[in-house]
């Protein structure tokens, strides 16, 4: 295009053309920066939100480990209690025979 307007005759045509030319210039250069912002607030989106998935995926994969954590110490206190009690009823049936025996004599 730079080319084309040189090649026209008349002098106030050829100022007219080149400034046409000059304007499209600066507008294509407008419209490259402008597409270049556009692109880096895409791809900075577009990595925030990689971020934000990751950071929830950790929490989740946190939420879970301490879920499964908080449910083996249950069943371990629950383990724990019930054999608390069953020693609680050898012991009762052992006294239970021991106040056989003094009953007895």
């Amino acid at each position: 295009m730079d080319g084309l307007w040189r090649s026209v005759a008349s002098k106030p045509q050829r100022d007219l053309w080149k400034r046409k030319v000059e304007q499209v210039v600066e507008e294509a250069d407008s419209l490259r920066e402008s597409l270049d912002r556009y692109m880096q607030r895409q791809q900075r989106r577009m990595q925030e939100a990689q971020e934000r998935a990751e950071l929830l995926g950790r929490a989740v994969s946190q939420a879970m480990e301490s879920a499964r954590n908080s449910s083996r110490m249950l069943e371990e206190a629950s383990a724990t209690g019930a054999a608390i009690l069953a020693k609680y009823s050898e012991q009762r049936e052992g006294l239970k025979v021991v106040e056989f025996i003094i009953f007895c004599i």
